[in-house]
């Protein structure tokens, strides 16, 4: 009943600690994922501006020109981006246009290798299509993946005179190092996280334990009517007196039984038989304590089982217990029949001897009480 309660209780508090970690967690990344991406286009809208400053339309349309100034201009363009792209951590930099078939094609472009013009393909080139088609600047959605790492790409037509877009300014800018860095900081957070949930969860299962595995024994040993320990625990106490026993130390047992009981439950009910049976015991207790300790053995049988305890000792309580008349209930003085037997070699096999001698010990003590020495035992117990 303890474990599995305390299985229960600990997978609630699991399971509510895990779900308020990545509720915390989730809204921890999502700040930092929207800072971290609010940082990239603030410095990709701060290149972009230095860029529309100082890049004219006239500048664009001379490109294609075959002439020196057409050579000049785009030898200046090309100086300007391949600047940027060392200062601005910028992957590609790139001007497309249109040619008169429709066809996309990079007029001019600063980019980290040569080969064939570089052309966006993927998402890159629905956001470029975009930018022509609406004449809006795009910026990216996110950190897209492409074959030559994670970028986040910037794209924003220009228009001549006559509102005619003559092309699209497209930026990719290298964030393979933030997004890398980014990704460490969360793993590292998340196995951060996950070691002090399970260390903590390992801590708490232990203090439940610890905190509550005194009161699930007492609970499981003791007598709810009389606060005495119950018959589970007399059965225990036995068992522990038998290897005492072995070990040659001195065994005694003492059985109880209240008289009057019945009387006390047909004349004023079961409430004042149970506070009649619990006054009782505990006038018992005040006798045995602190040479042992009371179990309530059955319905009004109670039992001690003493270990080490002078015999002498032993007739005192007895005697004491005997000679006990204080009221326990309005009318009704304290009375019970004792019984005690020592553990005895020659008499005595097990404690159970032991406890069959204390028995007819305290049915003697009983006949006696009632005035019928001599006879059998009663047929039933008061």
């Amino acid at each position: 009943m303890k474990s599995s309660l305390i299985r229960r209780m600990f997978v609630i508090l699991f399971i509510t600690v895990l779900a308020v970690a990545a509720g915390v967690f989730g809204i921890v990344y999502s700040l930092s994922y929207n800072s971290t991406m609010n940082d990239i286009r603030h410095r990709a809208n701060g290149v972009r501006d230095y860029i529309a400053s100082n890049l004219t339309v006239e500048d664009i349309e001379l490109i294609a020109d075959g002439g020196e100034a057409g050579e000049q201009t785009r030898s200046r363009i090309n100086d300007m981006l391949s600047q940027l792209r060392g200062v601005g951590n910028i992957m590609f930099l790139y001007i497309v246009q249109v040619n008169e078939a429709g066809e996309l094609y990079t007029s001019m472009s600063a980019v980290p290798h040569s080969g064939d013009p570089y052309i966006p393909t993927g998402e890159l080139a629905d956001d470029l299509y975009r930018s022509l088609r609406e004449q809006v600047q795009v910026t990216g959605r996110g950190i897209y993946q492409t074959g030559h790492g994670r970028v986040f790409t910037v794209f924003w037509p220009v228009l001549n005179s006559k509102y005619d877009i003559i092309g699209v300014v497209g930026m990719e800018f290298d964030v393979e190092g933030v997004y890398n860095s980014y990704n460490r900081m969360m793993l590292y957070s998340v196995a951060l996280s996950g070691a002090l949930i399970v260390f903590f969860s390992i801590i708490a299962f232990l203090s439940m334990s610890r905190a509550t595995e005194p009161f699930y024994k007492k609970l499981a040993y003791t007598d709810l009517l009389t606060g005495c320990e119950n018959r589970m625990a007399f059965e225990q106490r036995l068992r522990e007196a038998g290897i005492l026993h072995d070990r040659g130390k001195d065994v005694t047992m003492m059985i109880f039984d209240v008289n009057n009981l019945k009387t006390v439950n047909d004349y004023l009910g079961h409430k004042q038989g149970d506070a009649y049976l619990r006054n009782t015991a505990d006038v018992l207790v005040e006798h045995i304590s602190p040479a042992g300790s009371l179990y309530r053995i059955g319905g009004d049988e109670f039992a001690t089982i003493l270990v080490e305890v002078d015999r002498k000792v032993v007739q005192i309580i007895l005697d004491k217990i005997k000679a006990e008349k204080r009221p326990v209930l309005k009318n009704f003085p304290f009375s019970c029949a004792c019984g005690a037997a020592t553990f005895d070699t020659s008499l005595d096999k097990t404690m159970r001897d032991v406890f069959s001698r204390a028995d007819k010990a305290m049915y003697e003590d009983k006949r006696k009480q009632k005035g019928h020495p001599g006879r059998g035992e009663p047929h039933e117990r008061e």
